[in-house]
């Protein structure tokens, strides 16, 4: 090698050294430096530089490192959280059915149920006792559909169902969640005028009556 090629080869090394340094380190954002790994390929018999791949992280576009670390943080708890409330329901499986743990005291549903909605506690319970004579979480259907302790037609509480022992989940066929639906549903069919939301839940004249003997009863 010619004594001016062998300097042209070393003034491209020390040019390849000073991109090689302001390509491979960067600031971090507590101010300290980080080397960053760089890949370069080389063309030996033209000393030319081929390709220089960056090994970078990938940045929201005027996002930090620390903002982008918090906030995947965030995202993998709040989907961990998400995952766990669909989960978090005080029941175990039986085949494909599911078997609920209910309260023993369903006065204290309908008393919460008409603290939140404003329906008087002793309708819901009667309510409760002529559809299924006051029993817990059931799968119990009658021959037009209605399901549930309060014997919710499926569609009807699609709009009108709430979840009410705060698992998450509005559930037809769960106790707490059918109760706290009855309430809802009975102030949408025009409580506190009772003969009106009566109607709006089942319309018939012996069903009111029925119901209402009840409510007085109590």
């Amino acid at each position: 090698m010619s004594i001016s090629a062998s300097i042209n080869a070393t003034m491209f090394i020390a040019v390849l050294l000073v991109a090689v340094a302001s390509f491979g380190v960067a600031k971090a954002d507590n101010g300290t430096i980080n080397k960053q790994e760089i890949g370069i390929k080389l063309d030996t018999s033209s000393h030319k530089i081929l390709a220089i791949n960056e090994n970078k992280p990938e940045i929201t576009p005027g996002e930090s490192m620390v903002q982008r670390q918090a906030r995947e943080t965030a995202e993998a708890e709040a989907k961990a959280k998400a995952e766990a409330t669909a989960k978090a329901r005080q029941t175990v499986s039986r085949g494909t059915r599911i078997t609920y743990v209910d309260p023993s005291d369903f006065v204290s549903i309908y008393k919460r149920a008409e603290a939140i909605y404003g329906v008087d506690w002793r309708l819901l319970n009667a309510i409760h006792y002529v559809e299924t004579g006051c029993s817990g979480s059931t799968f119990k259907s009658n021959p037009s559909g209605a399901t549930g302790p309060m014997q919710f037609l499926p569609s009807t509480f699609r709009r009108h169902g709430v979840d009410g022992n705060g698992d998450g989940i509005a559930d037809i066929h769960n106790v707490e969640d059918a109760i706290y639906s009855a309430a809802a549903y009975l102030k949408a069919c025009g409580y506190p005028n009772v003969k009106k939301a009566l109607w709006g839940y089942n319309p018939s004249t012996s069903y009111y009556n029925k119901v209402m003997s009840i409510v007085n009863s109590l």
